[in-house]
């Protein structure tokens, strides 16, 4: 069996449950405050759970438009890898390991080194995974940032970059931590014992140095493709001044050096005393300009200069916070509906499409229509406004 075969082999049965007894007590605890490190970063990867989810929708969305878009293959790619890394249950299989370990200084039994190997194959298969969500990540990336540098489906494709620019970051930071994890078990694989059947083939070894393996260090020029890069094109140009003799340059600049060159000085132009002259007229009349007296304007009274701040304090009253009955909830809704209209910038709900507004718009006139009491318009319109409104950012 072949290297890759083994963290590359989706039916891989563990080895069983088994201890040995063990004279020393202070790896068990190096390595029950690793499996609980391991079990603290797998259990929060929720973010990383809703942009999968995310990304699915983006699929079933763009299946259509985009299906013959080699940026959306890749695309479909990190979906694919985000689905193997659920089926792949890591955290399981720690915490199987860890329940094994002593608890209590008085047990020194400690797991047997077919199952650490288990556990390490296991990290090399996440770590595996994690490579692929970061390279086509990265690749797709690529092609929707160059159209949004075309201006090609502008919207359609800066959701996606952002969504693929998140994913790749999260992976980065798990392919991160699956180096350390498996370079803190590994040292451990030799203290533990044998017990039974070997798990690992013959002839075959574990990879000492997880980065090493990966190539973690230059996964960075993964995805740069060479219509990218820029090459250095060398044009010869063919100038024939006669019909026998041909004069070859590298380049048309040098063509020009040479033409300039041959060519006698021009003499000077009778008119350019008289340009001279005119220069130093407007010298003379920017000197004068600035002699005379500048226009500092009309001193105003204190008074009338707080008027425009309290303009502005005017402008700013159009607030959610303000709706406290029927009267300003109507007020608002007005209101509201009028800056929408005019596109402006005082508008609370600009980020807002048209159906949203109009759901949002739905429920505030039948919470005006009720018979509710004030302290209830209050507390329900707080609340609808957070579903539909704040919730929506």
């Amino acid at each position: 069996m072949s290297p890759l075969e083994l963290w590359n082999d989706r039916c891989l049965e563990p080895p069983p449950n088994n201890t040995f007894l063990c004279n020393y007590s202070n790896d068990s605890r190096h390595m029950s405050l690793m499996c609980n490190n391991i079990k603290k970063v797998l259990s929060k990867q929720l973010p990383l759970h809703k942009e999968g989810a995310l990304l699915s929708r983006f699929i079933y969305k763009f299946d259509k438009k985009f299906r013959n878009d080699i940026g959306y293959r890749n695309f479909k790619k990190v979906n694919t890898a985000l689905h193997k890394y659920l089926s792949l249950n890591l955290l399981k299989d720690i915490e199987n390991f860890d329940s094994l370990l002593p608890k209590n200084n008085e047990d020194n039994y400690l797991p047997t080194k077919q199952m650490l190997q288990y556990i390490l194959i296991r990290i090399m298969t996440f770590a595996m995974i994690m490579k692929r969500i970061c390279i086509c990540s990265k690749q797709a990336a690529v092609y929707y940032m160059d159209r949004l540098k075309r201006g090609e489906s502008y919207w359609m494709s800066l959701m996606p970059f952002a969504l693929l620019s998140r994913i790749w970051s999260l992976s980065l930071i798990l392919l991160q931590h699956c180096c350390s994890w498996y370079l803190n078990l590994y040292n451990y694989l030799d203290k533990l014992q044998l017990k039974g059947v070997e798990f690992l083939p013959a002839g075959y070894s574990l990879p000492k140095d997880l980065g090493l393996w990966l190539d973690i260090k230059n996964i960075d020029d993964a995805g740069r493709f060479q219509w990218f890069c820029k090459k250095k094109i060398q044009v010869n140009f063919n100038f024939s001044e006669d019909d026998n003799d041909d004069v070859n340059f590298d380049s048309i600049l040098d063509f020009v050096k040479e033409l300039n060159q041959d060519e006698q000085p021009q003499l000077e132009n009778p008119n350019s005393s008289n340009d001279k002259l005119k220069q130093n007229d407007l010298s003379n009349l920017s000197i004068d300009i600035s002699t005379k007296n500048i226009d500092k304007g009309q001193s105003i009274s204190r008074e009338y200069f707080q008027t425009f701040f309290n303009q502005s304090k005017e402008r700013n009253s159009h607030s959610a916070e303000k709706v406290t009955n029927k009267p300003s909830l109507e007020t608002f809704i007005a209101n509201e509906e009028k800056y929408r209209n005019q596109e402006s910038n005082e508008s609370l709900t600009k980020h807002l499409s048209f159906m949203q507004w109009q759901s949002l718009k739905n429920s505030l006139i039948k919470l005006s229509e009720s018979l509710s009491k004030n302290r209830k318009i209050e507390m329900k319109f707080k609340k609808i406004w957070k579903e539909k409104c704040l919730d929506c950012v």
